[in-house]
């Protein structure tokens, strides 16, 4: 990966979260902003091994569900997303994730296209997770950190998505420092 200056704004946010040591020895290096309007979201992918194995995201304005998925294997015979499904994080305004270990490194994750969020309790199994029926999805949703969440009980049955900006920091081991502007000199003229 080829390294660029990081704005000045962003440094206090990236030593912030080194600061809790989730890097390991080392610090955030890497910063990756989205926007997400309601209705958008991101397939079921891995992020690569160009990445330390952990991922630090900031939510700011609308929240959003990241869903996590076994990866498709060889004697698989069903590839659905709902038959490789594992659960969601319920990912809040103003709050951060982390993302680390084999949840990281094994499982996939995404955020399915969509504007409302379904959270009718249909069960709860007592193991800090809780079930909920969504009719504009084929999967039933199991949330890992209802239990996290601060008044969870509160919450309405239907979270109406609205505009989120994440906030994607991480630590790249391998980078390059590269002058694109001599390396491009004249390209685009």
């Amino acid at each position: 990966m080829i390294a660029e200056k990081i704005p000045d704004w962003l440094h206090s946010l990236m030593d912030r979260i080194s600061d809790f040591g989730v890097f390991g020895p080392y610090r955030a290096n890497h910063v990756l902003i989205n926007e997400y309007k309601p209705g958008e979201g991101i397939m079921p992918h891995h992020d690569g091994p160009l990445y330390y194995p952990v991922v630090t995201t900031v939510n700011l304005g609308g929240h959003s569900m990241l869903d996590f998925y076994y990866p498709i294997t060889d004697d698989m015979t069903d590839v659905s997303f709902k038959s490789r499904y594992v659960g969601s994080a319920l990912l809040m305004p103003r709050s951060m994730n982390m993302v680390t270990d084999s949840l990281y490194t094994y499982y996939m994750h995404g955020i399915e296209e969509k504007k409302v969020d379904y959270l009718h309790l249909i069960k709860n199994d007592f193991d800090s997770s809780s079930f909920f029926a969504d009719p504009d999805s084929e999967i039933e949703k199991k949330i890992l950190n209802l239990s996290q969440i601060p008044q969870w009980e509160d919450l309405a049955d239907q979270l109406e998505r609205k505009t989120r900006i994440s906030i994607t920091i991480r630590h790249v081991p391998k980078t390059r420092k590269v002058n694109l502007s001599r390396l491009f000199k004249g390209t685009f003229s």
